[in-house]
């Protein structure tokens, strides 16, 4: 007992010590509540998006707008978008109700995705209880078609192929070459005056063929099960997944430049990785969260990631018109460059 009593307190000096270990096991748990429980808590009460035409609306159709903006369950707005009809748009799932407002019968267009159904019957149930009330005229209402992904999928699948590329990046230089020191690798290959680029060079090669094959397989579950299109543009796909890929296996590397051990290596990813996540758009769209946040969140290379493979899988984006992407390639090509740069500066045998 008393040989206990005396590991138990060396055991515990050893924890006393060990500032970083006690930061992870106190300090972690509260700001990953904070980071992932407070975005949540910003997504607010669920409203139905409606759009309504904004030009040549009588009285009685500004009524009706007015009534339904007063509805805490909906969120009314005109249809401005000049360049493509709202037809089109509730086809390609850009919005999912739209209201025609007109001198005669007013007309209510609802997305087809199964998704939308709930919302759909909503919505008329409460355009009719006000156009019924008075003895209006008749609701109109039309499904129009869509063929696209759920909203759900179309934000998960890019979501979870940059989640995996991160974890792939963050955690495949860091956790090898910090055994690899405290083996005596690095002093044995200093022996031979050997530069570290190859040695770096390999390993992130390696790192990057196995996030291709994530990404391919990934890719390819959802083509067959979902079925999602499979004509995308792929090499624009590869440019943009290989921008990703450097980017977080160049903060990886930083991160492996700065730890001590391997236990504050995975404490510190796990401190960098769950921030990233949580705002970086895999689970839910980024658009719930506030003006300021979605600002920061742009700024992080998982957002710019999952912003470009969600446009080149779900919209069509190519060579052609790939300017769209230009402001998410300058991003992660600066957050790569960067990255490796500062950390083949720091990385030392």
């Amino acid at each position: 007992m008393r040989r206990s009593w005396i590991f138990f307190k060396v055991r515990m000096l050893q924890l006393k010590s060990d500032k970083s270990a006690l930061f992870f096991c106190y300090g972690l748990p509260v700001l990953l509540l904070l980071c992932i429980g407070y975005p949540l808590q910003m997504k607010g009460v669920p409203k139905i998006a409606v759009f309504y035409t904004a030009a040549a609306q009588d009285s009685s159709g500004q009524a009706l707008v007015d009534y339904l903006r007063q509805l805490p369950l909906l969120k009314v707005q005109p249809y401005l978008d000049g360049k493509k009809p709202a037809r089109d748009a509730l086809a390609s799932n850009d919005i999912k109700h739209y209201l025609d407002i007109r001198a005669s019968d007013p007309g209510l267009y609802s997305n087809s995705l199964p998704e939308n159904q709930i919302e759909n019957v909503a919505l008329q149930s409460m355009v009719e209880a006000y156009l019924g009330r008075d003895g209006h005229s008749e609701l109109i209402t039309q499904t129009v078609t869509s063929e696209k992904a759920t909203s759900y999928l179309v934000t998960l699948l890019p979501g979870l192929i940059g989640m995996t590329l991160l974890i792939i990046g963050l955690g495949g230089f860091g956790a090898v070459l910090i055994a690899e020191k405290q083996h005596g690798l690095y002093k044995n290959i200093k022996t031979i005056d050997v530069s570290p680029a190859p040695f770096l060079a390999g390993l992130f090669v390696s790192r990057l063929l196995v996030s291709y094959s994530v990404a391919v397989a990934l890719f390819t579950l959802a083509v067959f099960v979902f079925g999602i299109s499979v004509h995308v543009n792929y090499l624009l796909l590869g440019v943009v997944i290989t921008l990703g890929c450097m980017a977080f296996l160049g903060i990886g590397l930083l991160l492996s430049t700065i730890s001590p051990s391997v236990s504050a290596f995975n404490g510190i990813v796990n401190l960098v990785q769950m921030p990233l996540v949580v705002l970086g758009g895999v689970f839910f769209s980024i658009n719930t969260f506030p003006s300021w946040l979605q600002t920061i969140a742009n700024l992080l290379p998982l957002t710019q990631l999952n912003t470009a493979v969600r446009s080149i899988l779900f919209e069509s984006v190519g060579f052609e018109n790939m300017s769209q992407l230009y402001p998410q390639i300058a991003s992660l090509a600066v957050w790569g460059a960067l990255t490796l740069a500062v950390a083949r500066l720091k990385f030392r045998w």
